[in-house]
């Protein structure tokens, strides 16, 4: 029969059956300080005057809260404050299990992708490192580092530098398979650069087609050294190629890798409001081959300097 009842403070739950009161007070949500009365009259008497009720224990913790005196609210007779009582006390522990939930969620989901991060800068590195060499032996072959984009004379775009060291980054028979008589967006080449390219996709981005279905890089030239239709050799880079800026990674506004556009004045692709790579920056590929981590906060004057080929600006350190 429920006719228990528990007093505290000015607050009063119940009614509660004989069962429930031992089942709170085993809970610790009872203690000996509390009031207790049986029934609908009579008065309330200490908890710990009941025996067996509370366990010998002065450690129970409490899901009850004192109201402080400036709050207490007048007593009153309500069967409300009992049943908001209740539901507390029966689906506290779910509200509380949900709410952790919902905090850690977020931090388990970032650490997840902080795990992943570190395989991917190791491998977007690579992938630069790869591309650099590739450059290289393209010099090696023709003296000069491929054009970044090949244009025609009227102005329409051809291929890209992407395109043209396609043999030397193990995709010669891609290379082979594009007709260099059309240009890339002709539709005798259309499957060929609708193809994803690993080397040229940076792990820890998940845009990796064009909306028109081709394949992006993640990579893009410097245009002041890989310039449209350009000629640039290594004795070129009078500013020496330790300090000039061959490739940067990018962290948005992807073209293809066949795009005789995708190149890039360097200072609008890192730093400002620009999205990066890698938490605090993206990675560059200089034109001696070397690849370097530069902060998101690198100084835009420094930047520049590393961009040009021949300006004859002093590189400290970055």
């Amino acid at each position: 029969m429920a006719d228990w009842y528990v007093k505290r403070g000015s607050q009063t739950t119940g009614p509660l059956t004989q069962e429930r009161l031992k089942e709170l007070a085993e809970q610790g949500k009872v203690q000996k300080s509390d009031l207790v009365r049986k029934g609908e009259d009579g008065n309330f008497i200490p908890a710990g005057q009941f025996p067996g009720l509370i366990p010998d224990s002065d450690d129970w913790e409490t899901d009850f809260q004192q109201p402080a005196a400036s709050q207490a609210a007048p007593a009153r007779k309500s069967k409300t404050t009992p049943i908001v009582l209740l539901a507390i006390l029966g689906g506290g522990g779910v509200i509380v299990v949900i709410i952790l939930i919902a905090l850690l969620l977020p931090a388990i989901q970032q650490a997840r992708v902080a795990d992943r991060h570190p395989t991917s800068k190791i491998k977007s590195k690579n992938n630069l490192k790869q591309i650099a060499l590739a450059l290289h032996n393209y010099h090696d072959r023709d003296r000069v580092f491929p054009p970044g984009g090949i244009e025609t004379a009227d102005g329409k775009p051809y291929h890209s530098w992407q395109t043209m060291i396609l043999p030397f980054v193990d995709q010669g028979q891609l290379h082979n398979q594009i007709d260099f008589d059309h240009p890339w967006t002709n539709p005798a080449n259309q499957s060929q650069f609708q193809l994803n390219l690993p080397i040229y996709l940076n792990p820890a981005i998940e845009e990796t087609v064009s909306p028109e279905g081709l394949g992006l890089s993640h990579y893009v030239g410097n245009k002041f050294l890989m310039q449209t239709n350009g000629n640039m050799r290594i004795r070129d880079i009078v500013d020496g190629t330790s300090n000039t800026i061959m490739a940067v990674e990018t962290g948005e506004n992807f073209k293809p890798w066949g795009d005789p556009t995708n190149i890039a004045d360097p200072v609008n692709v890192i730093g400002g409001k620009r999205k990066s790579s890698f938490t605090g920056g993206n990675h560059v590929m200089m034109s001696d081959g070397r690849v370097r981590f530069v902060s998101e906060n690198i100084d835009p004057a420094m930047l520049k300097a590393l961009s040009t080929p021949d300006g004859g600006e002093t590189v400290g350190e970055f």
